[in-house]
């Protein structure tokens, strides 16, 4: 499974766009926003609705769900392609950080219904939101 040359392109740019240090995004406001409620549907339950690693299953966890607001500070920048890499399931040493960790690009595509570009768009306006939530 690769990634295709938008997806790709795309997740550079927000990767160095993010670099300014700002938890603001240079992302369509409407994609935000599709990305806040595909985050609310299929991580919050984990990571939390802010993304903090205090979801409702988290205390149940062994190990706790990342912090995702954190990455930018932790890293430096965000790393768009890493986060969609692991949303994906294209890097099994990242793979969400935890064997059996929901991996949600094959559930995006069986939605999508094989489509690429749909299941693209929706890895797209997930990196989006999760860019927004960065602290500084």
């Amino acid at each position: 499974m690769s990634v295709s040359r938008p997806a790709r392109s795309l997740s550079i740019a927000l990767g160095i766009l993010s670099t300014s240090g700002s938890a603001q995004t240079t992302a369509n406001p409407a994609a935000v926003e599709r990305g806040r409620m595909l985050f609310d549907q299929h991580c919050a339950l984990c990571h939390g609705k802010g993304g903090k690693g205090d979801g409702p299953s988290a205390s149940a966890m062994t190990r706790k769900p990342t912090n995702v607001t954190l990455m930018q500070k932790r890293h430096g920048a965000f790393f768009a392609a890493q986060a969609e890499s692991a949303i994906r399931g294209t890097n099994p040493v990242v793979a969400h950080g935890a064997p059996g960790m929901m991996v949600w690009g094959a559930i995006f595509r069986a939605r999508a219904r094989g489509g690429e570009a749909a299941m693209d768009a929706r890895i797209r306006d997930l990196m989006a939101f999760m860019e927004s939530i960065q602290e500084k």
